[in-house]
C-alpha cells in the first residue's frame, strides 16, 4: 500500500515538473523570427520614426539580433546607411517568404557618401542582421520566415 501511494505521489510530481518546465521554458517574450531553423531576436520598426531612425548611430547589433522593419502596404522602400557604424545584409520578405537578399552591405567612411539599397522585387518587411549573418543561416530567395511579433 505504502509503495503504491508513493509511486502515485512521483508520478504526480512529475507530470508537475514537466508542466513547470514546459511553462518557464517557453521562447523569448521578444519578439523574433524563424528563418532555417535559425532563431533571431528582432526589435521592431513599425512607425515613421522608427523606420528612418532604422540602427543609425549604433555601435552594433547582438550577434543573434536584427531589427524588423513593417510596412503596411507592399512596395519597393529604399534604405539607406547613412550614420551606420557597421556592415549590415539586408533580407527583403513579403508575406512569409524571402523575396530578394543584399548582402554585405558596408558602412560609409568619413567624407562617402551613404550607400542606398534598393530591392528588386516589392516587400512588405525587410530583416536588416549582421554582415555575414545570410550567408551563416543560409538564407535564400524562397526561404520561408516564420514570425513570432
Amino acid at each position: 500500500m505504502k509503495k503504491g501511494v508513493f509511486l502515485f505521489l512521483t508520478a504526480i510530481l512529475l507530470v508537475l515538473g514537466l508542466f513547470l518546465v514546459s511553462r518557464f521554458h517557453r521562447q523569448p517574450k521578444e519578439p523574433y523570427l524563424v528563418i532555417n531553423h535559425h532563431q533571431v531576436l528582432v526589435e521592431i520598426a513599425d512607425s515613421p520614426g522608427k523606420i528612418t531612425q532604422g540602427l543609425s548611430g549604433r555601435e552594433s547589433l547582438a550577434e543573434d539580433g536584427g531589427m524588423l522593419f513593417l510596412f503596411s502596404q507592399p512596395g519597393n522602400y529604399p534604405f539607406w546607411m547613412k550614420e551606420m557604424k557597421f556592415n549590415l545584409d539586408f533580407v527583403f520578405i513579403k508575406d512569409q517568404t524571402v523575396v530578394d537578399l543584399v548582402e554585405n552591405v558596408p558602412f560609409p567612411q568619413p567624407g562617402e557618401s551613404p550607400q542606398t539599397v534598393i530591392a528588386k522585387e516589392e516587400f512588405d518587411k525587410v530583416l536588416e542582421v549582421n554582415q555575414g549573418k545570410v550567408e551563416e543561416i543560409g538564407i535564400k530567395v524562397g526561404s520561408q520566415v516564420e514570425m513570432f511579433l
